[in-house]
């Protein structure tokens, strides 16, 4: 049984695992990861926040080729045994089957939460379509991709705001978009404190600036983050961690999150965390600190 009012909805059961709208449907039928529930008249889809470690595992199984087959018993498959049949396999899958391994180690106790109230903020940004292909192969060639093309986005989307008369900002930070813009894919929010109305005029103009620049196209968008209270994270361990490590803190943090907010009953803002940079743009080599996964939630009620 799961409290429905708590469940998640699919998109951000999506956005938090990584699972795409075409793989959950799939491993559904599968019999894989059912959701918790589905509505008679909407067909709408929730999830249990209990079945996150379980979708993290699945979707990171299946970049590491596991067959459909072999993942009905994620929460316990056999990595010593599977590792004996991927041998010859490029190394990145085996990456990513050691990813999975470490998330499904994933233990509350070894996080300790920062919390710091926040006013609200404006911000502005702009979404790019990632257009990650599932397979191993597609997946380097596109972040490869990615990797020099949205820096160049991120510069040209900044030299539009100074076209706009918009000063340079401290901070900036990339997002899973809380609404997506079109359908299937996967999608990158780059924002930065900024205006939170743009006309058709300055949208266009962003957009334009954009393209010409690098050939991409993107969609502006504005809004506010409302006062809250910021959540970060350290791990028990922190010194000199290994490259499993690096890749598996993502999918911890946002675990870490999950139990840090159903034990306190607080509201998240957003399902996923802002990747935050303290530096004029998203890519800076003259940041301030390493990106920090912050995870932004509504202050409590007050205590009558």
């Amino acid at each position: 049984m799961t409290n429905e009012k708590n469940d998640l909805t699919a998109g951000s059961f999506q956005a938090m695992t990584g699972l795409t709208a075409k793989a959950l449907r799939l491993y559904a039928e599968r019999g894989i990861l059912a959701p918790a529930s589905v509505d008679p008249d909407t067909g709408y889809r929730r999830y249990a926040r209990s079945q996150l470690q379980h979708g993290m595992t699945t979707d990171l199984l299946r970049r590491a080729q596991v067959p459909l087959s072999e993942l009905a018993s994620a929460t316990s498959f056999p990595f010593d045994q599977w590792r004996e049949t991927v041998e010859t396999r490029p190394h990145l899958e085996d990456f990513c089957l050691a990813v999975a391994e470490h998330v499904t180690t994933f233990d509350p106790a070894d996080f300790t939460a920062h919390a710091s109230e926040a006013p609200a903020l404006d911000w502005v940004g702009v979404v790019i379509d990632l257009d990650v292909p599932e397979d191993i192969d597609g997946r380097i060639e596109a972040f490869t991709g990615l990797a020099v093309e949205t820096p160049a986005v991120g510069k040209a989307f900044g030299e539009a705001l100074t076209d706009l008369g918009v000063g340079p900002a401290d901070v900036c930070w990339t997002a899973v978009p809380e609404t997506t813009t079109r359908s299937g894919g996967g999608q990158l929010l780059l924002a930065r404190p900024g205006p939170a109305h743009l006309g058709a005029a300055d949208r266009e103009h962003i957009a334009g600036r954009v393209r010409s620049s690098t050939g991409q196209s993107v969609v502006p968008v504005t809004g506010t983050l409302p006062p809250r209270v910021e959540i970060t994270f350290t791990a028990a361990i922190t010194d000199d961690p290994t490259p499993v490590e690096e890749a598996a803190a993502g999918y911890l943090h946002v675990l870490a999150f999950e139990d840090y907010v159903g034990r306190r009953r607080l509201t998240a803002v957003l399902p996923t965390a802002r990747q935050v940079v303290h530096a004029a743009t998203w890519f800076s080599f003259d940041a301030v600190d390493e990106p920090a996964s912050v995870f932004d939630v509504l202050p409590p009620a007050p205590v009558a």
